[in-house]
């Protein structure tokens, strides 16, 4: 009897996500360091996407698998009601609609409209690989609306069964200090609709008894698949009410906060080979407005209920009994909800009283913030050269829950300001990257320099900076230049970088930063256009000179790197010797044509490279032939060409 109620189960969870699978159109928020969805319904379904649902610190808008760290896999919203009477119902009844983590049911759920706006253009990114071949850089189907108080927005709206249409707008932020946390701003309106018809109302009365809740899965750690019981757990806020009547002693936030925990391979999962904490963030999600009431003033402060929300607590999401999800919305409490080992939470307010046309409305912060990832490389090399303990370690890295809560300080600032905070400086709306010999040419336009702020419509554009990141968008971005505002250097509009390795690929960005005087935070403060905005994901790699001569050709033929030791190479993730980037080995000093065989140390040939793009270096990701990686040892590349034949002997460390 067991195993036929757990496989029931397991069918009802596949054909949810089967279902809502084909039927979900969503939109991702890509401005700033959070990566996550939003869908036209409500629900991300646990572990449906490959691409998990958010993800920290979002660095790369191309973030390749290995490269995520997963801090959420689900999120959603449950809506419940007593004594309702629905369109064909005689007997009142406890009513439930769910959509996120396990529990959907999208018969309940009509999703209205989904939409994403920006508010400034994406820029025109071009790559010209040096042959006069134009690769461009795609962006999705954002609306431009230049009012918008934010920087990237999502809207989606659906309706359900309840006669309750959700209205859900996102905003998400580039400035610095407002880059970790995404607002999401729940209004839940009475419109008596429960089809795609908005104009029309099935459904007439009050409702009554209603409860809200926020389901959502975390599983914490660097990468998909398995579980994880060892994450933390803690809900600041039981005693906010007290805090605001002067309790100093009292919680003075409404934030559920969960971490890496301290089972297994240890707090924060340190990488196995570089020791580098893989999952340093701490995810949080916070509580910046609850109506009192359906009746109320949404702009006023007053009109925030202290006591919300009335429940926090783990709670599945595959129970499918109205009732006892009513349960699980309207009981438990929030008192002192701390521990280890959940992964599905609960978040509800409630109960109200909504009249037909009224709303309610909830105001709910996701973040997650933590050390950079450069300082948890640092903090890897220090632990294994002996230089910190293994407490030091972790007390560093727990230090990411002051970020953590220094955000949340930041959401409820743009949440008082009514979602407006200063503004930074638009990118340049068109950028070219030109691949050439030795070298690779950035140009960009004057269009930053003539944006005016938002806000007070002043120019306070101040310069330009260029960052870079080498052989794969998800490495480290490093600033390579900087002109205008304090750096001496005029403000131009191109750049040629010269200090490459020779036949890799490197990534650019070129962000406009202004003055600081139209900050009214931090006067003075300068503020910096998104990264993540203005960035080439196509790959531009500088080339080498092709040898004319049979004494340049012999003289400067070389394999790089030799020795090849795949475990000293972290250009993607140092654990994944699949990665064609990890393997790449590069043949340097080549006329503009020949061939290229490589044997083994007894005579085997296990590639041959026919070479012919008139450049002097060649590329080859270490598989043979007959399409197997090679294995460690010596091996023998023979060179021939119309300057005359050359051996070079290299080994390679697997």
């Amino acid at each position: 009897m067991k195993y036929l109620g757990w496989t029931k189960i397991l069918l009802i969870i596949l054909l949810s996500i089967l279902t809502t699978t084909k039927s979900q159109i969503k939109y991702e928020h890509h401005i700033n360091r959070i990566a996550t969805e939003v869908s036209d319904d409500g629900a991300l379904l646990y572990r449906v996407n490959t691409l998990l649902y958010c993800t920290w610190p979002y660095d790369s808008r191309y973030f390749n698998f290995s490269a995520r760290k997963n801090y959420q896999e689900s999120w959603g919203v449950w809506v419940g009601t007593k004594n309702f009477l629905g369109v064909k119902d005689t007997v009142p009844k406890d009513a439930m609609v769910a959509s996120g983590n396990f529990y959907s049911n999208l018969n309940d759920i009509v999703p209205l409209s989904l939409q994403k706006r920006v508010r400034y253009p994406y820029p025109n990114v071009r790559i010209n690989d040096g042959t006069g071949k134009i690769k461009t850089e795609n962006f999705d189907g954002a609306i431009l609306v230049t009012s918008l108080v934010c920087d990237e927005q999502i809207e989606s709206v659906w309706t359900t069964s309840l006669g309750l249409t959700t209205q859900l707008k996102t905003y998400a932020y580039a400035s610095e200090g407002h880059r970790n946390y995404i607002i999401y701003d729940y209004k839940f309106i009475n419109t008596g609709n429960v089809d795609k018809d908005a104009l029309t109302k099935e459904l007439t009365k009050k409702l009554t008894d209603v409860w809200f809740g926020f389901s959502f899965s975390t599983d914490i750690k660097p990468k998909f698949g398995g579980k994880e019981l060892d994450d933390n757990y803690k809900y600041y806020g039981h005693d906010y009410a007290d805090w605001l009547k002067g309790n100093l002693n009292a919680d003075s936030a409404r934030l559920l906060a969960v971490w890496d925990g301290n089972l297994g391979t240890g707090n924060y999962d340190p990488d196995p080979i570089t020791s580098e904490p893989r999952v340093p963030g701490y995810y949080g999600v916070g509580i910046l407005h609850v109506d009192k009431q359906a009746i109320d003033d949404l702009e006023s402060g007053s009109s925030d209920d202290p006591s919300q929300p009335k429940n926090v607590t783990n709670a599945s999401g595959t129970e499918s009994s109205a009732s006892t999800q009513l349960q699980k919305l309207s009981q438990g409490g929030n008192e002192n909800f701390a521990g280890y080992g959940a992964e599905n939470f609960l978040i509800s307010c409630g109960p109200y009283t909504i009249p037909l046309n009224e709303d309610v409305r909830i105001v709910l912060v996701q973040i997650i913030d933590g050390i950079s990832r450069e300082k948890a490389e640092e903090l890897g090399t220090e632990y294994l050269s002996g230089k910190i303990t293994k407490s030091e370690f972790e007390s560093i890295i727990s230090t990411g829950k002051d970020s953590l809560f220094k955000s949340y300080n930041a959401a409820k600032t743009a949440f008082k300001n009514r979602l407006n905070i200063p503004d930074q400086p638009p990118p340049p709306d068109s950028i070219l990257v030109t691949t050439g010999v030795g070298k690779i040419e950035l140009k960009w336009s004057a269009s930053a320099e003539n944006a005016s702020d938002p806000d007070t419509k002043v120019k306070d554009f101040a310069g330009y900076r260029i960052y870079r990141a080498a052989i794969t968008p998800d490495n480290t971005w490093e600033k390579i230049y900087e002109m205008g505002g304090s750096s001496g250097n005029p403000i131009t509009h191109s750049y040629v970088d010269s200090n490459l390795v020779m036949g890799f690929d490197y990534y650019y960005a070129v962000t406009a930063f202004d003055d600081g005087s139209q900050n009214y935070v931090n006067p003075g403060v300068s503020l910096e256009s998104s990264r993540l905005a203005s960035t080439a994901y196509v790959g531009a790699s500088a080339a080498r000179e092709a040898q004319t001569t049979l004494e340049d050709f012999k003289s400067k033929l070389r394999v790089v790197p030799n020795p090849f030791n795949i475990r000293s190479r972290n250009f993607g993730d140092p654990n994944d010797v699949s990665n064609a980037e990890n393997n790449k080995l590069l043949f340097i000093g080549l006329p503009a044509e020949c061939t290229i065989r490589i044997f083994t140390v007894s005579g085997d040939l296990v590639k041959t490279i026919y070479h012919s793009n008139g450049l002097g270096s060649e590329e080859w990701n270490q598989v043979t032939d007959s399409n197997q990686f090679i294995t460690s040892g010596l091996y023998i590349a023979h060179v021939e060409s119309g300057l005359g034949d050359e051996i070079i002997k290299f080994v390679v460390i697997r």
